[in-house]
């Protein structure tokens, strides 16, 4: 009896031992999937770790390059608004100067036995207060590089027209018509001079010539500082 349940027991035993080995044979393989699936999303997502931080890296990068370049901007900004200012501060502290008259009588002046000295006494324009409406005189305030222009009008038959522009007594330019003309004639001409402190510019007339204006402001002498040296 004893024997027959020893016998009995064995077998249960190689049954459950059987049936045990071929459970662990069946899991086995599904838990090496398994992992082998983790291992492939581990390294997956690795390869995306190490792309997201490449991405970083090139954005900060990126963004370093930006400050760079702004701070550069703003440092030329700087140096543009001084320059500027600078600018300012000279463009205010240079002189201003310009004139513009015109000759102011009613008729004709002329024509004379000895050159006259036009006095432009009708003044249109007088920065600086350089031009002297009495004497036809512009007495340069500063050294420097100047425009001059004037218009002269006539219209006395059988008489000539014309005018010249003198600095420091030397003739520069002159404008003229010779005889025969009975209607309004025009002249014009211009110069730009080089004129040190106390140069100074005027119109004259010369002998037996004329010169004519009216309400109207037909004859002009103009000038003004282009800049100074």
């Amino acid at each position: 009896m004893k024997v027959s349940i020893a016998l009995l027991m064995l077998c249960c035993l190689s049954l459950t031992n059987g049936q045990t080995d071929v459970q662990e044979e069946n899991i086995l393989p599904n838990i090496w999937e398994e992992v082998r699936d983790i291992r492939d999303m581990m390294v997956e997502l690795r390869v995306k770790l190490e792309m997201v931080m490449n991405d970083n890296s090139k954005m900060a990068e990126q963004i370093l390059d930006l400050k760079k370049e702004n701070a550069g901007l703003n440092e030329h900004m700087k140096v543009s608004e001084t320059q500027l200012e600078a600018l300012k501060k000279k463009s205010a502290e240079q002189p201003k100067v310009a004139f513009s008259a015109d000759l102011g009588i009613r008729g004709n002046e002329g024509p004379k036995t000895t050159e006259i000295t036009l006095a432009f006494n009708n003044v249109f324009t007088n920065i600086g207060n350089n031009y002297n409406s009495t004497t036809g005189f512009f007495t340069a305030p500063v050294k420097g590089v100047y425009f001059f222009r004037f218009t002269i009008c006539g219209i006395q038959i059988y008489q000539s027209m014309g005018a010249n522009l003198y600095k420091n007594g030397q003739n520069i330019v002159s404008v003229g018509q010779w005889l025969y003309h009975n209607q309004h004639r025009y002249a014009s001409n211009g110069a730009v001079l080089q004129l040190e402190v106390g140069d100074v510019i005027c119109m004259k007339l010369l002998p037996g010539y004329t010169i004519y204006d009216s309400p109207g402001n037909l004859s002009t002498f103009s000038g003004f500082l282009i800049y100074p040296l």
